[in-house]
């Protein structure tokens, strides 16, 4: 392993944190790439990357066994914490025969729920001891950091048993009044299916899925959530709506009846977020927040989600938020350009009738 090639890893890296950076791209024949508050930058002072020093990266970065996985499977995604001090998610994966590498940069010190800019309401959520709180919003939009910072609350002010199943783990949390095990899929558990299978009889009372990989992993959080336990899941979505009409539409069509019913039953509440640009640099922290009351169990249970968009939008004394209310909001105490909030509002005609009220 060259000295010089790690010398400049070390470098790039140490450079980059703490400048709000998410993430790295390294790939053959390029300058390296980074992106600051959601936009793509060259690195036009570092060298193009060659092969020789991607492959002295991989291995800094990647066990043997991971190594093997790679080369086996052709693309993996790690965690890694580079010199005991920086921790890393990185994937690796192929194009055009060559290796290409993504990191993302994992923040040190973690935000408190309402240092991320997150509802009061959702607080209180976190803070009950039994149900589903579905995490939703896309990819780089703080998901995983809001998950981190929900156990960490828990950890911090009750004693509780937690248990997680990430793949891979990108938060590492230290138990302070809670127990604490995070299980990583791939090191701790062959599959997602063999770590959820064990989880009715780890004696839990939290539970939280980094993603809900097939229908088997909905299932058991459904049936974890309806148990007794207080149950924590990732999902890829744009709305509320959406997250219901996706987590459903994973299961069996002959299924999903008696998964819908389930949701209905078990669910405490669904946040949404996403980071839009913010006047004078940096992002800020757009959230869109379902309480799961009579009414909205029972739209649920009817396969009505399209009416849960009214609910939100007029049930804000129940601590609901919907997106385009706190988007035109940040437009009117001027922290985001109002095309900027346009461009981003789920429903534009209905943003832009908030906005003159």
């Amino acid at each position: 392993m060259s000295s010089t090639e790690t010398a400049i890893l070390q470098k790039i890296l140490t450079s980059l944190a703490g400048q709000q950076v998410s993430d790295l791209h390294l790939r053959v024949g390029s300058q390296p790439v980074i992106r600051r508050d959601g936009e793509l930058e060259v690195l036009a002072n570092e060298d193009i990357i060659t092969a020789d020093f991607l492959q002295v990266v991989l291995g800094i970065l990647l066990t043997e066994s991971q190594r093997a996985t790679l080369e086996s499977e052709k693309q993996i995604t790690v965690g890694h914490t580079f010199m005991n001090r920086m921790r890393l998610r990185v994937t690796v994966f192929y194009q055009r025969g060559l290796p290409e590498i993504a990191i993302r940069f994992i923040p040190g010190n973690l935000k408190s729920l309402r240092e991320l800019g997150l509802p009061p309401m959702f607080e209180r959520l976190v803070a009950a001891d039994r149900g589903l709180i579905i995490i939703a919003g896309g990819y780089g939009h703080g998901r995983t950091t809001t998950l981190a910072s929900c156990l960490q609350t828990i950890n911090q002010n009750q004693l509780k048993h937690i248990i997680t199943i990430e793949e891979p783990i990108e938060y590492v949390l230290v138990s302070d009044k809670a127990i604490i095990d995070q299980r990583e899929v791939g090191v701790d558990a062959l599959s997602w299916e063999e770590a959820v299978e064990i989880l009715p009889n780890e004696d839990a009372d939290v539970v939280a899925f980094s993603r809900l990989n097939n229908h088997t992993t909905s299932a058991s959080a459904l049936s974890l959530a309806l148990g007794g336990k207080l149950v924590f899941v990732v999902v890829e979505a744009e709305s509320c709506v959406q997250a219901v009409e996706q987590l459903i539409a994973g299961f069996p069509a002959e299924s999903r009846p008696v998964m819908r019913s389930k949701l209905a039953d078990g669910l405490l509440g669904i946040l949404v977020q996403k980071l839009v640009p913010r006047v004078g640099g940096g992002r800020i922290l757009v959230a869109e927040l379902l309480i799961a009351t009579p009414a909205v169990r029972a739209l649920i249970h009817d396969s009505k989600d399209h009416q849960l968009t009214n609910i939100l939008l007029t049930s804000r004394e129940e601590g609901m938020v919907a997106f385009d209310r706190s988007l035109a909001e940040l437009v009117k105490t001027g922290e985001v350009m109002q095309e900027v909030a346009l461009a981003h509002a789920l429903d534009p005609e209905v943003f832009k009738s908030i906005l003159r009220r």
